[in-house]
């Protein structure tokens, strides 16, 4: 699955778990356009070892 991620300035723990849903359905997921402020948020998660994420 890819999705473009360039409208998100902040993601929630919601959105997190929405995520990880979409990684254990189609065993890969890449975010792109993804802001710096987000891309933190993954990292930090440890969400960008998850799925493959594209900076904007």
């Amino acid at each position: 699955m890819k999705a473009d991620a360039g409208d998100l300035e902040y993601i929630s723990s919601a959105g997190l778990r929405v995520l990880m849903m979409a990684v254990k359905k189609t065993a890969h997921v890449t975010l792109f356009h993804v802001s710096p402020s987000v891309k933190e948020i993954f990292e930090t998660t440890g969400f960008d070892q998850l799925m493959t994420i594209e900076e904007a």
